[in-house]
């Protein structure tokens, strides 16, 4: 097993294994989980299908996004990187471990205020995925990257 598959198994046992103990839109999950739970909130489904979806959805991510959910994906990437980068979050594990603090109101997703820039900035970064998803139909097939990821 390689490790992008290892890594994206993992990811799901664990997104799964937390859903099923868990609180519809409970908000103190790991960090991992957020996005899901967005995506419950504001488009009211889960996102699995997109674990390994495009050039740039799952782990990793390289390349040309192959549609506009793809390029949500990298801009979500992006915003993450932009997160250590700028100093708000001190390394990428925090991204993936530090759950964000937040609320579903009316299928809305609401960043509560915080001192902690690393939880605003990620927070900030998985609700506007989740709102750049809800632009596009719900992905009903995979679609995968005409070449090979890029993993971390």
């Amino acid at each position: 097993m390689t490790m992008a598959s290892y890594c994206l198994a993992l990811a799901l046992f664990l997104i799964f294994a937390t859903s099923c103990m868990a609180t519809p839109f409970k908000t103190q999950k790991l960090a991992v989980y957020n996005m899901e739970g967005m995506a419950q909130c504001a488009l009211g489904h889960n996102v699995f299908e997109l674990a390994d979806y495009g050039c740039w959805c799952g782990p990793g991510g390289s390349g040309t996004p192959i549609d506009g959910v793809d390029n949500c994906c990298m801009h979500h990437d992006k915003c993450y990187d932009a997160a250590v980068d700028d100093g708000d979050c001190r390394n990428v594990m925090e991204e993936y471990l530090d759950p964000d603090d937040w609320s579903c109101s009316n299928h809305t997703i609401v960043c509560k205020e915080t001192t902690d820039k690393c939880k605003a900035a990620l927070c900030n970064c998985d609700r506007n995925v989740v709102m750049c998803w809800s632009k596009f139909p719900k992905v009903t097939s995979h679609k995968g990257c005409t070449k090979s990821k890029r993993i971390w």
